[in-house]
């Protein structure tokens, strides 16, 4: 459904769905809203081998993702893709050679869209939930196998963010460029940063559900997890690394990496020989 205004508004009742994620719909803009247009498939990139899935969230979005199998013959698990927030969605992570690598690297691949991005339906916010639903269907579609996630930025945050939920599906987890907090992210856009702490005020619960600083206080005692922050990255400093680790229990299977010339969400592109040895060796690890 397209957004409503004007007089169309009074058309729609305050039950219907789409009076319902209108709403949120207009919250979404000012974090968002230059990336919330139409998917394009990315320039350059085969679609041979992907298929075309539709996931169905528990935050009443219908999500949408590319399967790509990996013709290694010995398959070493599944990796779920989320991606950072920009037009590209879950093209970022065939654009930037993540797909290929792990595919070659044994692990079939699914990159999904978040609500609201890409491909997908948009709702609410509750990405986490998006995040758990991509990886309780794949491990319903490939049984037996290991269920990873690498997360990227506002993907990676979402990963932590996800360890709330008792049926966190994941067995490893890389998160690239991952925020402690969202004001500590949007702290640098003012209108952005003023509506996310009125918010704050409004719905304390529901920012509280998204600070990756409190959620990683529940992360799961099967589960590791791989940190990666870059000393020339300026919008997640290595203190956002620090603060996290220091929140996450003791005796958590907790790995840090920390790249030295990589850009926000670019350690693949920038710095490949060391970023993607660490992130190949942790995944097969399981």
């Amino acid at each position: 459904m397209g957004e409503l205004t004007g007089s169309a508004w009074h058309t729609v009742t305050a039950s219907s769905p789409g009076a319902r994620w209108w709403w949120h719909r207009q919250l979404k803009k000012p974090f968002f809203g230059r990336f919330m247009k139409p998917w394009r498939w990315p320039q350059g990139v085969p679609e041979a081998g992907w298929e075309r899935v539709r996931i169905a969230s528990t935050s009443h979005a219908e999500l949408a993702a590319l399967l790509h199998l990996t013709d290694v013959q010995t398959v070493r698990g599944v990796v779920v893709c989320a991606h950072p927030m920009g037009l590209a969605s879950k093209g970022f992570w065939l654009r930037q050679g993540h797909a290929d690598a792990l595919l070659a690297a044994g692990f079939h691949v699914l990159a999904f869209d978040f609500n609201g991005f890409g491909e997908s339906t948009s709702t609410n916010f509750d990405w986490p939930a998006d995040l758990v639903a991509a990886g309780h269907w794949a491990r319903q579609r490939f049984p037996g196998l290991p269920v990873h996630v690498l997360g990227a930025s506002f993907g990676a945050m979402h990963a932590i963010n996800a360890m709330t939920d008792p049926a966190f599906p994941f067995d490893r987890v890389v998160a690239e460029g991952c925020a402690a907090t969202l004001p500590l992210f949007w702290k640098a856009y003012p209108f952005a940063h003023a509506v996310l702490q009125t918010g704050r005020l409004l719905a304390p619960a529901s920012e509280r559900k998204l600070r990756a600083e409190h959620a990683i206080t529940h992360m799961p005692a099967h589960t590791r997890l791989l940190l990666i922050h870059s000393r020339a990255d300026t919008w997640t400093p290595l203190f956002h690394g620090d603060r996290l680790a220091a929140a996450a229990p003791a005796g958590t299977h907790l790995q840090r990496l920390t790249l030295d010339r990589a850009e926000h969400t670019h350690g693949l592109r920038d710095e490949p020989e060391t970023y993607w040895p660490a992130v190949r060796d942790f995944l097969s690890a399981a």
